[in-house]
């Protein structure tokens, strides 16, 4: 682990914590890691890091091959954060691995069962407003300080984890609204989630060719190549928007 050895937790923690403002060539919208991965990564609710250097390299169905942990942080670059990709190699990757190494001895909590229900999107549009849009404003745009964009051009990308509906009602139900989080039933965070995500957002290239080996899961947010050639069922389009920067040539 000479590389990890190199790297400076503190400083990868001020990467993940401030990635559009330390990086900003390589920002694609308003998010940081932490905008998902709440309290730096050690929310055990809310897609911790913990534990999670010690589970890589693994296989991982969405590109279809095994990945390491620099390629699975350069993967939410692009997807989460609509970012381009850094240098694996590069001192910024060192330092953020260093602070995922950092929490490598802790434990990773059991995660919860995925809500997998279907979400009524009037239903949602309602719960949006009555619970979201204090903090992540009407149009979803977010308020700075206070809760990053949920669509549009400065939330995440069409690729992105938390643009699939059974991963954000499960984020959302345990985790929000955030000063009072675990409020909303399971179809309450359904709706909301299936409200949220008919809003427009940045694209992801190359998405067709994610789950290439046709096993893509019940939500997933596109067609995938894979999937169609099998003749499975095709998710309905959603708006996307045009993509800031490009992903680069490290996404494939």
């Amino acid at each position: 682990m000479s590389s990890v050895s190199q790297g400076d937790a503190v400083r990868g923690l001020a990467l993940l914590t401030a990635f559009g403002d330390s990086l900003p060539g390589n920002r694609g919208n308003g998010l940081r890691c932490t905008s998902c991965h709440l309290d730096n990564g050690t929310r055990e609710t809310a897609l911790p890091w913990l534990g999670s250097a010690a589970r890589y390299p693994q296989y991982r169905a969405r590109p279809g091959y095994s990945e390491n942990m620099e390629r699975r942080i350069n993967e939410c670059i692009a997807r989460s954060l609509a970012g381009k990709m850094i240098p694996e190699a590069g001192r910024d990757m060192r330092d953020m691995v260093a602070y995922m190494e950092s929490l490598r001895e802790r434990s990773r909590p059991a995660e919860h069962e995925p809500i997998k229900l279907v979400g009524n999107v009037a239903s949602g549009r309602d719960g949006y407003v009555a619970q979201c849009a204090r903090c992540h404003g009407a149009a979803g745009e977010g308020v700075v300080g206070l809760a990053p964009a949920v669509w549009g051009a400065e939330s995440y990308s069409v690729g992105a984890g938390m643009a699939r509906q059974f991963t954000m009602a499960t984020f959302l139900r345990h985790n929000m609204p955030y000063d009072r989080a675990t409020v909303l039933t399971d179809q309450q965070a359904a709706d909301i989630a299936a409200y949220v995500l008919t809003q427009p957002r940045q694209d992801h290239p190359g998405k067709e060719r994610d789950w290439p080996k046709g096993d893509p899961p019940a939500d997933v947010a596109y067609a995938t190549d894979s999937a169609r050639a099998a003749g499975k069922p095709m998710p309905a389009a959603r708006p996307l928007l045009p993509r800031r920067v490009s992903p680069d040539s490290l996404s494939r």
